[in-house]
């Protein structure tokens, strides 16, 4: 996702996270994805550039807006689909760094279940208790969790992704 790429790169990236995200069996929400990809492009013509494609009225669309807009596009929905895949609870990952990145995930899991509307009447001491319930029950229940190993799939599928974005890279837009 780090490196740069055209389109079509990280079209084909896309597709591969939408695979990960259905054998990992999480939920795709087809039309809010597609809704979103749609606005990310739309967005990105309003600022026209290069050779005019094709004029809907007195609205251009060039084929540089159409070209970056796509880009943004898929690299903005690959993100959401990996944090599809990465903000999950059964996620443990290996070694120092990863039980820090789970820990961290699992606050952030925490926070996001809670009900905000608690936070209109007292938005600093809810906060407050917020945090504080969510270290008391979040640390205690990942802290003396088990690390689980990289299975050999999951380390293949790595570096493939890996593989196919430094050849990406490489070759090119």
């Amino acid at each position: 996702m780090l490196l740069p790429a055209g389109p079509f790169t990280r079209g084909l990236l896309l597709l591969v996270l939408i695979l990960l995200v259905l054998g990992a069996h999480r939920r795709m929400r087809w039309g809010r994805t597609a809704t979103f990809f749609g606005a990310v492009v739309a967005f990105n013509l309003a600022a026209p550039g290069g050779r005019v494609l094709l004029e809907l009225g007195a609205f251009p669309i060039t084929e540089g807006a159409l070209r970056v807009g796509l880009t943004k596009a898929f690299s903005l929905t690959s993100l959401l689909l990996l944090s599809k895949i990465g903000i999950r609870g059964d996620l443990d990952l290996p070694g120092r760094l990863g039980r820090l990145l789970t820990l961290t995930l699992a606050y952030v899991r925490f926070l996001l279940a809670a009900d905000v509307k608690l936070l209109a009447r007292d938005p600093v001491g809810r906060l407050d208790r917020l945090l504080l319930e969510a270290q008391c029950r979040v640390g205690t229940e990942l802290l003396p969790a088990v690390t689980i190993r990289s299975t050999a799939t999951g380390v293949t599928i790595l570096v493939a992704l890996l593989a196919l974005q430094w050849a990406a890279a490489i070759a090119g837009p």
